[in-house]
C-alpha cells in the first residue's frame, strides 16, 4: 500500500509498474514461507524436549533450503524479468519501469529464507517479541520511513531503493538473529 502510494505521484504507468513487481515478488514468498512453517512442528518439539542438536541440524537443513529457493527465485525473476513483466503488460513504458522495479525489488529477496525461518524458528521457540522484531522488519519499521522519505529525495528511485533497502536491511537483522540462535544452541540453549 505503501508502495503504490508513493509511486503514484509519478503517474499511472509507475503504479501499474509497481504492482507487477509486488506481485513478481510475493509469487515467491508462499512456498519458502510454506517450508518453514512445515518445519515449525520439528523445531518446537526439539525445543521442547531439550534436544538442542536435534534443532541445529534442522535448522541447518530448512534454512540452508530455504536460502537457496529465494536466491534462485531470485536470480530467476531477474534472469526472465522481461517475460515475466510481458505477462502483466503490452505497454511498453509500463514493461520498461516494471522491469527495473522487477530488479530492485529482487535485488535482496535472496534474504527472504533467512527471514522467513528466522521468524517461524523464533516462534517455535515461544520467542514472539524476538519473532516480531525479525517479521516487521522487512515491511515494517524499516520500509515505511524508506519509503516516506527517499522519493522526497530520489523520486521514483527511492520508491525502488526503499524496497531494496528494507529487505537488506531485514535480512541482516534475521542473520544476527540466527547466529546468534545457533551460538546459544550449540552452548546447550538457553540459561
Amino acid at each position: 500500500m505503501f508502495s503504490y502510494r508513493a509511486a503514484a505521484r509519478f503517474g499511472d504507468d509507475f503504479i501499474a509498474a509497481v504492482g507487477i513487481a509486488v506481485r513478481i515478488l510475493t509469487i515467491g514468498a508462499p512456498p519458502i514461507t510454506g517450508f518453514c512453517i512445515g518445519s515449525q512442528a520439528v523445531l518446537g518439539f526439539g525445543w521442547g524436549v531439550r534436544d538442542f542438536a536435534r534443532v541445529m541440524k534442522v535448522a541447518k537443513s530448512v534454512l540452508s533450503i530455504t536460502v537457496a529457493l529465494s536466491f534462485a527465485y531470485s536470480a530467476a525473476v531477474m534472469l526472465f524479468v522481461w517475460p515475466l513483466v510481458k505477462l502483466f503488460s503490452d505497454s511498453d513504458k509500463v514493461t520498461e519501469i516494471a522491469v527495473s522495479s522487477c530488479i530492485v525489488f529482487h535485488l535482496f529477496f535472496g534474504l527472504y529464507g533467512i527471514q522467513s525461518f528466522v521468524t517461524t524458528m523464533l516462534q517455535s521457540q515461544g520467542r514472539a517479541r524476538l519473532s516480531a522484531v525479525v517479521s516487521f522488519a522487512g515491511q515494517g519499521y524499516l520500509f515505511i520511513p524508506a519509503v516516506l522519505l527517499f522519493p522526497l529525495i530520489s523520486g521514483f528511485s527511492g520508491v525502488l531503493a526503499s524496497q531494496a533497502i528494507a529487505e537488506l536491511g531485514a535480512g541482516m537483522i534475521a542473520l544476527f538473529v540466527i547466529l546468534r540462535q545457533f551460538v546459544e544452541l550449540r552452548q546447550g540453549g538457553p540459561a
